[in-house]
């Protein structure tokens, strides 16, 4: 198994969090949910430091095409339009879960911020 993270510096980018955030409600999370090969993805952010990207599990190399990143699994790219600013791929070495595990994980849904409601106050 793989963990590729993925990371976009949007300072020189115009576009806002709300604007990611609901890409990914509206389409990203539904298109990524299908991604063959891939076990878990997670999107993060940081709005002071203008930072987007997403933490992947993935089976194996052969089922992420880096060259293909940030592409959508129908070829497309999302609201960025840009190639990220720093990719990394890496062998997973070990996972393990907190004592609330992920036993019935389909039972919390979809779970963050832009997934439950946009942003937040900080």
């Amino acid at each position: 198994m793989y963990v590729a993270i993925v990371a976009f510096d949007l300072k020189d980018v115009d576009i806002d969090f709300a604007e990611l955030r609901a890409w990914v409600r509206s389409r990203a999370a539904d298109d990524y949910s299908r991604l063959p090969g891939m076990r878990f993805k997670a999107w993060f952010s940081d709005e002071r430091k203008r930072l987007w990207g997403a933490v992947y599990l993935v089976e194996s190399m052969s089922s992420f095409d880096r060259d293909k990143i940030p592409l959508l699994p129908d070829g497309r790219t999302g609201p960025v339009g840009t190639r990220p600013t720093s990719v990394m791929f890496l062998e997973l070495e070990a996972f393990v879960t907190g004592p609330d595990g992920l036993a019935g994980i389909e039972a919390l849904g979809r779970q963050g911020l832009s997934l439950v409601g946009g942003g937040h106050d900080r």
